[in-house]
């Protein structure tokens, strides 16, 4: 009597099932690659936009200290550091009088001692 045949419990796949498969892992990769595709371009623009930020503050800090070194190159000078304090602080040598000038019309005092001096 011939030996009878062992039919095995799992199910065999058959060709179109293995391509079902293959097309469902392949999308599967897809998906992924794309999402990691987005989340790299994101990050990308917020960096870009941190190096742009971080240029203008660059530019705008080496501004100041290019006009923070002509203002000291300028100060360096006695008779211009004495002009500036003497404008910024009202500063007088002993002796000399102070003589504040200002627009007719926009004192009271000024219009008074005009009036006085009549």
């Amino acid at each position: 009597m011939p030996a009878p045949l062992l039919v095995s419990a799992r199910p065999r796949y058959t060709k179109a099932m293995m391509k079902i498969v293959a097309i469902a892992g392949l999308s599967l990769v897809v998906i992924i690659l794309g999402i990691q595709i987005v989340s790299f371009v994101r990050q990308t623009h917020q960096l870009n936009a941190a190096y742009a930020s971080a240029k203008a503050a660059l530019t705008k800090a080496q501004t100041e200290e290019a006009n923070l070194k002509a203002e000291q190159q300028y100060l360096a000078n006695p008779l211009n550091l004495e002009k500036e304090i003497r404008a910024r602080f009202n500063y007088v040598n002993p002796g000399e009088k102070m003589i504040i000038i200002t627009p007719t019309g926009t004192s009271s005092v000024s219009a008074t001692s005009a009036a006085v001096s009549d």
